[in-house]
């Protein structure tokens, strides 16, 4: 894998454009608990694209792109960093706008952040790519979250332990994906279950919408105990996330294969109106 940052102009100019794939790890700089790293989304997602990336230089040119350790809709509390929507949004499209300016026709983003805006920017950076270009922007995780929120069976690991709606944060899934892909950054998983126990106007509102995961973020993060995680620690095993690592990298290469055939698409994330409310809000 050839690293964009050390090369040359001219070597640039010189990489196969039908073959080459840029690859980047983008995640957000956010709290996860008390008990795991402020860069638990930028450490699984590097794991998902090394091996994603060795089953990819079998055929094609990787390119090493930048790391971009930000994004949007960060937990709010002491530790995360954040960009707004729209410069998070603004950010990915000039990026793109470069590479497909010089011929090339893919980017594939690793990432492990279902922070509502941060997918929407994403999911919107990609089809305004598209659009645009004909560039092929993947975001994998887009889809593999809603995978996850779906409790697709294919993914073989019970709901409530696999990242849905009762395991959004730092909780059971992520605790275990850290275990495997370095437990020693993992301070500990003695910890209890917790979730919302009252539910919010706005989070009611938002579940009369068809927003359910949004509006239990909406009532975690309105929550005056609420221990920056959603979940159960406890239940944490390293099997469960080398699972999930080996789920990640199977739809990943899946749905590159669906961007060299010209088919790939990001997921449509909410309904207009949750859509027009998320762009509204603060």
């Amino acid at each position: 894998m050839k690293d964009y940052l050390s090369l040359t102009c001219e070597e640039v100019s010189k990489l196969d454009r039908e073959k080459t794939v840029f690859v980047s790890v983008v995640s957000p700089t956010e709290t996860h608990g008390r008990h795991l790293p402020l860069g638990t989304d930028v450490f699984i997602a590097r794991r998902v694209m090394e091996e994603t990336c060795q089953i990819l230089k079998k055929d094609h040119e990787v390119v090493k792109l930048f790391e971009i350790p930000l994004g949007s809709d960060a937990q709010p509390v002491f530790g995360s960093i954040w960009l707004s929507y729209g410069t998070f949004k603004r950010l990915i499209f000039e990026i793109g706008s470069h590479l497909a300016k010089m011929n090339f026709k893919h980017w594939i983003i690793f990432d492990n952040h279902g922070g509502p805006r941060h997918q929407l920017a994403l999911a919107e950076a990609s089809k305004k790519l598209k659009e645009k270009y004909g560039f092929n922007l993947v975001v994998p995780f887009l889809h593999i979250f809603q995978d996850m929120l779906n409790d697709l069976e294919e993914i073989k690991i019970p709901a409530g332990m696999n990242g849905d709606a009762k395991d959004l944060h730092a909780g059971t899934n992520e605790t275990s994906l850290m275990l495997h892909v370095d437990s020693s950054m993992v301070r500990t998983k003695d910890l209890p279950r917790y979730f919302p126990s009252r539910e919010t106007f706005l989070g009611k509102l938002l579940r009369f919408l068809k927003a359910e995961s949004l509006a239990v973020t909406v009532d975690w993060i309105s929550d005056q105990q609420n221990p920056y995680y959603l979940g159960d620690p406890s239940l944490a095993d390293p099997g469960r996330g080398k699972k999930m690592i080996e789920y990640h990298v199977k739809k990943s290469v899946e749905l590159f294969e669906e961007a060299k055939r010209g088919t790939y698409r990001p997921p449509k994330l909410f309904n207009p109106i949750v859509k027009l409310l998320l762009k509204l809000a603060k």
